[in-house]
Formats: structure tokens, C-alpha cells, sequence
């Protein structure tokens, strides 16, 4: 059995922009027509879960970057990271598990860049 691949928003637009070509058509019947509406509806409805999608892990991405404040151990993030990245590489990872890794990477890597801000205003105190 084949696995499903998972739409990108881009794909949706592209099926987006061909419904509305074939329903600017003039010589469309008016069956075709109504069908093609319930499949662009179908779409966007889609595209609006793709974006909130995003929305959501932007914003959740942004609180925990303004929340970190504590100290870190910037080998073992590496470490982290690496691991992650090579689960990525199985080809077998289902989208879900993939999203879930990519989020903890990224969250690894904003906490090192809030820790490295953090350490160069410091030494950037001390340089005045």
C-alpha cells in the first residue's frame, strides 16, 4: 500500500488557480461548474488549515524563544541536533514524527541563539 503524500500549500494553490481557469471558461456547463466550486471550497478550506498550521507553530516557536532565559550546554545541543537530523533521514519517518523532530530542532537551536544573544550583550558590557 502507498503512502499518502501530504499536500504543500503550494500544490493546493496550484489546484487552486486551475479550478478557477476551467470555472472562467465560457463554455463550462453549469453542472461542471457547481462541482468545481464544492472542489475549490474543498481547497481553500484546505489551504486555510495549511496556514494556520503555520500560524500556530510560528507563534508557539516565537513564545518559547522570548521565554528562554536559563543556561545551556551548547555540545550536548549539538548532539541533539544531530541525532534529529539523522531520524530525518530515515525513509520510512511519517510526516507527523518528522514535524515533531523539526520543532524540537528548532527549538534546540533558538535556545542557543537566545543563550549566545544573551552572552554577547554581557561581554558587550564589559567592552564599554
Amino acid at each position: 500500500m502507498k503512502k499518502s503524500k501530504k499536500r504543500t500549500y503550494t500544490d493546493i494553490l496550484k489546484d487552486l488557480e486551475l479550478i478557477i481557469s476551467k470555472l472562467n471558461s465560457k463554455t463550462i456547463p453549469i453542472e461542471n461548474s457547481i462541482k468545481l466550486y464544492e472542489e475549490g471550497i474543498k481547497y481553500t478550506n484546505e489551504a486555510d488549515k495549511e496556514l494556520t498550521k503555520v500560524e500556530n507553530n510560528i507563534e508557539k516557536l516565537k513564545k518559547n524563544k522570548k521565554n528562554y532565559s536559563g543556561k545551556i550546554n551548547i555540545e550536548k545541543s549539538f548532539e541533539e541536533i544531530e541525532d534529529i537530523m539523522e531520524k530525518l533521514e530515515d525513509n520510512d519517518i511519517s510526516i507527523n514524527k518528522a514535524e515533531m523532530l523539526y520543532e524540537q530542532a528548532l527549538e534546540i537551536i533558538f535556545n542557543i541563539e537566545a543563550y549566545l544573544k544573551k552572552a554577547k550583550s554581557t561581554i558587550q558590557k564589559y567592552e564599554q
